[in-house]
């Protein structure tokens, strides 16, 4: 079974955790609200029968695109499918806030993502995150 999702939000990364006073660790506002916020979006797009993925079972991303609003430094002529290469990292900060902020709702576990087939981070008309998961 295929699950699809077109998400109207800004892509944001973000490690772990940060490490207050006295070190105690948290996670920052900005992040919860972005999860929060996914959420709602993830919610509203689910199928009405849809059940969550339970554990053990595996989960493939055919593909996850994180696409980001033109600069308003760009000309018109440079508005083409342009990847973005610069801050922040693909691989690790902006599947970690993602993948984070759909345990639980659309799956039990994100450990059982065993595989990502296409990954890319490039500019659009509109800031958005398209993803594809088969299980």
């Amino acid at each position: 079974m295929k699950l699809n999702f077109e998400l109207n939000i800004r892509p944001l990364a973000h490690q772990s955790f940060k490490i207050g006073r006295g070190g105690i660790k948290y996670k920052p506002k900005k992040v919860k609200d972005y999860q929060a916020y996914l959420q709602r979006l993830v919610t509203e797009q689910l199928p009405k029968q849809f059940s969550i993925i339970t554990a053990g079972s595996e989960i493939k991303v055919n593909y996850i695109e994180y696409i980001y609003a033109y600069p308003k430094s760009f000309s018109k002529k440079k508005r083409v499918k342009t990847f973005k290469t610069t801050k922040p990292d693909l691989q690790d900060n902006l599947n970690k806030a993602f993948f984070d902020a759909l345990e639980g709702l659309v799956y039990e576990q994100d450990q059982n993502i065993v595989e990502i087939n296409a990954m890319s981070k490039f500019y659009g008309e509109t800031d958005k995150v398209r993803v594809e998961f088969e299980y």
